[in-house]
């Protein structure tokens, strides 16, 4: 059967066996209990959810999903970003900055980082007013409720804010693809970017969660090797 969720898998006399397997959006499971009638099989089938660990940060999250053991960047004046955008940005966003840096998350995502050669938040966000119509139905920042880009990839996707709420940690993430068509997910960037490569589950389910290989970060500061 499936099922989001149910009491717990043991009979009467507790559970003997469980093997279980993942397979896109789903657990598959196979047990032995037991019954005052003698060992019985079951089955499960199970939706897979997604949840963090309590305590534990996103960017320890996708430390570990990416193996990402470098130390900390922190290479960015963050005050000086802010200052020269005219606002703040999310808090989640900027740790990742801090102990990644510049680079690219599966070679899918590409982080814009204040002060990176040809991947500058600042100068690509005051860019945004000159090709407006290519945001639309959206503002662009810095007018109210306008979206202001943080991430690209050469798959044509950009990824963006949408800033408003006095508190930036509450931006929504924005993607706009190559048609023009924007899809809001209600999440943070730190969230965002761990689902995106990890979450198989609609409305994610983005090309670096189908595959087979370990995620990595691919950074544009360290030499290789």
């Amino acid at each position: 059967m499936g099922v989001e969720g149910g009491l717990p898998i043991g009979g009467e006399g507790g559970l003997l066996e469980l093997r279980g397997w993942v397979l896109a959006g789903h657990w598959f499971g196979y047990g032995v209990t037991a019954t005052a009638d003698g060992p019985r099989r079951v089955v499960i089938l199970a939706r897979r959810a997604f949840t963090r660990p309590p305590g534990v940060g996103w960017v320890a999250l996708l430390r570990e999903a990416t193996g990402w053991t470098e130390p900390d960047r922190c290479g960015v004046d963050w005050a000086a970003a802010e200052a020269a955008l005219g606002t703040a940005l999310p808090g989640d966003y900027k740790d990742i900055v801090d102990a990644f840096g510049a680079g690219s998350f599966d070679e899918y995502l590409d982080l814009l980082v204040p002060g990176a050669p040809g991947t500058d938040l600042v100068s690509w966000g005051q860019d945004m007013a000159r090709y407006a119509d290519l945001y639309r139905p959206y503002p662009v920042h810095p007018a109210p409720g306008g979206v202001l880009i943080w991430g690209t990839s050469e798959q044509e996707l950009t990824f963006h804010w949408l800033t408003g709420p006095a508190d930036p940690d509450d931006w929504p993430v924005l993607v706009q693809y190559l048609d023009g068509e924007w899809q809001r997910f209600d999440c943070g960037t730190g969230e965002f970017v761990l689902r995106l490569l990890t979450d198989r589950t609609p409305p994610f389910a983005f090309p670096p969660s189908a595959g087979p290989f370990p995620h990595w970060f691919a950074s544009w500061e360290l030499p290789e090797g």
